[in-house]
Order: structure tokens, then C-alpha cells, then sequence
């Protein structure tokens, strides 16, 4: 073996020294890859702990209501783009903290809502009110969370009840106490406690959580009392057979109120290419009396014998101040056991103001 072979055996070849090198840059970028991939990690996990902080969230859920915060809610509940203008004005108004998180806060929604409708009663802005309650109905849907009552024990205080005890004949009794013996319930005032059930006979009431979830109670009457100032009180017993029921398209607001009826006929005309229906009541009225009413129709009771399918002019006061008229179409008929007809009415026609007028007493922002 001569010398330059000898030299080669022992300092290796170039190729060997290039493959080393590359192996080493290799090493090199792994470990820079693993450090960087480490610290991204700790970055990411730092940024995460602070998002989750609760400084962080208070000052999320502080900062002013954003373009985008609006059209997200808009998407979610399916605004018409009079509602989201509505949902903007509110936020512009009254400088509306982070509305993502807002309309998660009924008490604060309700606020803003009756605050916004001072002002559009203020400017008689009918068209504002109107898209003012459509946006509240779709807002409340989709982010109020629906209270559920499984036991009697947790039906909140004041709520009223209401029994039949005859048919046709809907009593309204209301909580005056709720302890650990049972629900203490005012009888009206006008009415005879021996036209309830017996002591110990079971009944069933519906009442209406502050949702307006409506839920069936079987329960147990224990006996008859004497309250304050005479008044003739039912206790019964503690339930937990409690079923809701299914919720109404329109909230009500009971009433006591006497109101006019005519009879109408309906005259259809012709307006160029299109056809017009017109409804004229006739020039006599009946008397009757408004048991209930929302902006899609009301309760109306009276001693005519009117049949369903038929329309009806209503002429009072649908607030309980002023008077107003609405059209309806009868669309069923239940007669009492004392001969008394109940008419359930459905609104065809009614102004946009009368409606606002109805939906501010339902959701009591013209007290």
C-alpha cells in the first residue's frame, strides 16, 4: 500500500466529509423546528390562559358593540335588516357595551328595549315600535334560556294559576304564599268557594313562568282558609307532576274589559288589475266583554249565539285606555255552562299602531 492510499484510508473521503455535514445541518434544523414548535406551544398556551382570564373577558364583554358584533347577532337570529337597524340605533343609543355578550342578560335587553320604545312613542314612530317588538320576540327566542319548573316548591311568587272548574268557566287564582306546607292560592272575590272541588280531590291548574312558558300543575287541594281581610283562600299540596306545555305564538295579557261587536261583510273591489277586500261593520253593535288579548287575535264573551267562520268588528279599548277597532275572523266558539258563548277571535286586520298599542301593554312598557 503506497503513501496517497495510506492518506485516504485515514482522513476519509470528500464525500464522506459532505454527508457528515449534512447530517449535522439536519440535526441542526430538527432542533430548531422542536425549539420553535416549544415555543409557539408556550406562546399559544400563555395567549389561551389569558383569554380565559376573567380580566381579559370583563374587557371583552366592556368594549364597545363593534359593526361585526351586530351582524353576527343579525345572522344568528335572523334579523330582517329593519330589525338589525333597530338592534344598531339601541347599541348607538344608549353606547351598548359588547352586545354578544348583552343580549345574553334578559333584564338588561328589557331595559334597552323600553327604553328605545320611550323614544320611539316620543317621535310616534309606529314603524320603529313595531320592528322594535318583532326584533325583542326574535331575540329572546334564540338567547333567553327557558326556565324549567319540575317541582311546585319552585314556582316563583305572585304567579297566577288558572283552574276550570266549569265548562267554559276559567278562574284565575293567585299565589299569596309558597312554603315548605304548600301553595297558599286567593280565591276571586266574587266567586262562592263551594263552586271549587272538595278538600282533598285532586285538580289541575296552568300557570305561566316569566318566559311565558305555559306548564300544567296536578296537584292535591288540602283544605278551604280564611286570610287577611277575609279574603277565601285554597292551599294544596307541594306537586312535582309538572308538565309544560306548548308556548303560544303571541303572549297574552289577561283583561276585564267591555267592548263593542258588529257583524261584517265583506265587499271585495276592483283596483285597476289587483282586488281589494273591504270590511264594513254594521251600524248595530252588541255588547260584549274582552276576557283576553294579544296582537294575533283575543277572548271576546257574550250571550249571542254567534257561530264560528264568521268575521266580527271589535271596537274598544284593546289596551285598557283608549279605544281602538280591529277585524277578525271567529274561528271557534265554546259555550259556557250558563249559556254565555266565548268567541276566540284571529285578527285580519289591524293598524300598526293598535298593534304596538296592544304589544306595549303585554309587555307592560306603558306603565
Amino acid at each position: 500500500m503506497n503513501g496517497a492510499a495510506l492518506f485516504l484510508l485515514q482522513s476519509g473521503s470528500p464525500l464522506q466529509a459532505r454527508l457528515e455535514v449534512n447530517v449535522f445541518s439536519v440535526l441542526i434544523i430538527l432542533v430548531a423546528i422542536i425549539f420553535l414548535l416549544a415555543l409557539i406551544y408556550i406562546i399559544s398556551k400563555a395567549v389561551t390562559n389569558y383569554h380565559n382570564s376573567p380580566a381579559y373577558l370583563e374587557k371583552k364583554k366592556n368594549r364597545p358593540t363593534s359593526i361585526k358584533d351586530i351582524t353576527e347577532i343579525a345572522t344568528v337570529c335572523s334579523l330582517a335588516k329593519e330589525e338589525k337597524d333597530v338592534l344598531s340605533t339601541i347599541c348607538k343609543n344608549h353606547k351598548t357595551p359588547n352586545i354578544k355578550y348583552t343580549v345574553r342578560d334578559y333584564t338588561s335587553m328589557v331595559s334597552l328595549f323600553k327604553e328605545q320604545f320611550k323614544i320611539y312613542d316620543r317621535t310616534q314612530d309606529e314603524a320603529g315600535k313595531f320592528h322594535l317588538f318583532t326584533l325583542q320576540k326574535k331575540i329572546f327566542k334564540v338567547y333567553r334560556q327557558a326556565t324549567f319548573i319540575k317541582n311546585s316548591k319552585n314556582i316563583a311568587s305572585e304567579t297566577i294559576f288558572t283552574i276550570t272548574v266549569d265548562k267554559g268557566f276559567h278562574h284565575k287564582l293567585q299565589m299569596r304564599d309558597n312554603n315548605t306546607d304548600g301553595i297558599v292560592l286567593a280565591l276571586p272575590a266574587k266567586i262562592n268557594k263551594d263552586a271549587f272541588p272538595k278538600p282533598l280531590e285532586k285538580v289541575n291548574f296552568i300557570f305561566e313562568v316569566e318566559d311565558g312558558t305555559p306548564y300544567n300543575l296536578e296537584t292535591r287541594i288540602v283544605r278551604y282558609q280564611v286570610g287577611k281581610e277575609n279574603e277565601n283562600q285554597m292551599v294544596v299540596v307541594h306537586s312535582d307532576k309538572i308538565s309544560p306545555l306548548q308556548k303560544r305564538e303571541q303572549e297574552r295579557a289577561e283583561m276585564n274589559v267591555t267592548c263593542n261587536f258588529h257583524s261584517v261583510k265583506v265587499v271585495a273591489e276592483r283596483e285597476g288589475k289587483k282586488e281589494k277586500i273591504r270590511y264594513i261593520p254594521s251600524e248595530k253593535a252588541h255588547e260584549g266583554v274582552l276576557e283576553d288579548i294579544s296582537t294575533g287575535g283575543c277572548r271576546l264573551v257574550s250571550p249571542l249565539p254567534i257561530k264560528a267562520d264568521q268575521h266580527i268588528y271589535i271596537d274598544g279599548p284593546l289596551n285598557k285606555k283608549q279605544n281602538d277597532h280591529a277585524v277578525g275572523t271567529i274561528v271557534r266558539t265554546t259555550k259556557r255552562s250558563d249559556g254565555i258563548y266565548i268567541l276566540h277571535i284571529k285578527f285580519i286586520k289591524i293598524d300598526t299602531k293598535v298593534v304596538n298599542r296592544i304589544q306595549a301593554m303585554v309587555c307592560k312598557y306603558d306603565d
